[in-house]
């Protein structure tokens, strides 16, 4: 569903203050694919009816400091946990990551119609020296940097013993995602045994059965990234029978479907899991993942290591190597739609007794199998 439509003399001029460049590529696509001639980017700051910030930046509470005094300029911010910065910015719009347009769109015109100037923190805040633009990485362990946060979010651990209820904020619905319409693509294509495609982005995602599973596309990571990690409205790809190229000779990459789907998997996460996952069902990885062709969340050896090995929940994982849970439910979600994961067969699970981290339930090695072929078995009456 998209913003209803509020009528302006002109667009809505927007500047971003303390927003990371992977962020301002994601925010600046989307308004101009679905926002077009309603809100658009600008560098000139005197000139802008709105700024952008994003809260879980270090620097970002300076920055709302330092605006320059002009009542008209609307203000708003975005953060993986908004209550906290409402709290500290009375009067500031904070919506919640990731950016959703109708969001956006709403907290604009109630920043610009009602501009407020956010109260200072009641607690002096310290000056932190600024911050220089990060290039985009691969993330190794040890990441606890800004672009750490927003590959694989902030979120709190999980008590090791279920509770009453999960929070929401903890799941993502993969048909919001480019993940979703990908994985139904790939799903029906094996059924069907015929090549489809993804359409409706600016650039095709092939999906082809021969010589291998491939995903053909013209996309380079720069922009497939971004892409993925942002909700698409209904409707934004559909998936069609396979045109052919549709791009210049020499321009489509070949990647191994299970790694296609690793990514935008991994990308869309942002730490979370799909909806519908139990994060206290163990698990065991079927195969190590390529991890030279695929996105690598932190501590990813290690996990990989440790799954490979035998069964067990995303949270026992996570408390057996002392990291936080997000790392592992990026992890986990990605190889979920990688086709990686084997679920604990019930009657194990219910006559097992938990093993001691120094002896954890072996499995045989196996050979890696074929695509999604246990996942496909299961959804082949709806496709």
């Amino acid at each position: 569903m998209m913003p209803e439509r509020v009528e302006t003399a002109s667009p809505i001029h927007l500047f971003l203050i303390e927003v990371s460049g992977m962020d301002a590529r994601l925010i600046g696509m989307s308004l101009e694919r679905h926002m077009k001639g309603r809100v658009v980017l600008t560098n000139d700051l005197l000139h802008a009816h709105a700024v952008l910030i994003d809260c879980d930046r270090r620097g970002a509470e300076q920055a709302v400091l330092r605006l320059p005094p002009r009542k008209d300029l609307g203000i708003v911010g975005y953060a993986l946990n908004p209550p906290e910065f409402s709290t500290r910015f009375p009067g500031m719009p904070v919506i919640a990551k990731p950016l959703n347009l109708e969001s956006l769109w709403a907290a604009l015109t109630q920043a610009i119609g009602n501009p407020i100037r956010p109260s200072p923190p009641p607690a002096p805040v310290a000056v932190t020296a600024p911050i220089a633009e990060e290039a985009t990485k691969t993330l190794g362990d040890n990441i606890e940097t800004d672009d750490g946060v927003e590959l694989c979010g902030a979120f709190e651990d999980l008590p090791t013993t279920r509770p009453s209820r999960l929070p929401d904020k903890l799941f993502f619905d993969p048909d919001d995602y480019l993940v979703g319409q990908l994985f139904r693509a790939v799903v029906k294509s094996q059924a069907s045994q015929r090549p489809l495609a993804v359409a409706g982005l600016y650039r095709l995602i092939r999906v082809v059965l021969k010589p291998v599973p491939l995903c053909l596309t013209a996309f380079r990571e720069t922009r497939l990234r971004p892409i993925s990690m942002t909700q698409l409205p209904l409707a934004t790809t559909r998936i069609v029978h396979d045109p052919g190229t549709q791009d210049p000779p020499g321009t489509e990459l070949a990647w191994a479907t299970e790694d296609m789907l690793w990514n935008v998997a991994a990308w869309a996460a942002r730490g979370r899991l799909p909806v519908g996952t139990d994060p206290y069902r163990p698990v065991r990885l079927k195969a190590w993942p390529n991890f030279t062709r695929v996105f690598v969340p932190p501590h990813a050896l290690r996990i990989a290591a440790l799954w490979v090995r035998g069964y067990a929940s995303p949270i026992d994982i996570a408390t057996r190597l002392g990291i936080p849970q997000r790392y592992v439910f990026s992890f986990y979600t990605a190889a979920q739609f990688a086709g990686l994961i084997n679920f604990e067969p019930l009657s194990l699970a219910a006559n097992r007794p938990a093993p001691p981290p120094a002896t954890p339930v072996v499995a045989p090695s196996a050979k890696r199998p074929s695509l999604l072929a246990r996942i496909l078995k299961k959804l082949i009456n709806a496709v």
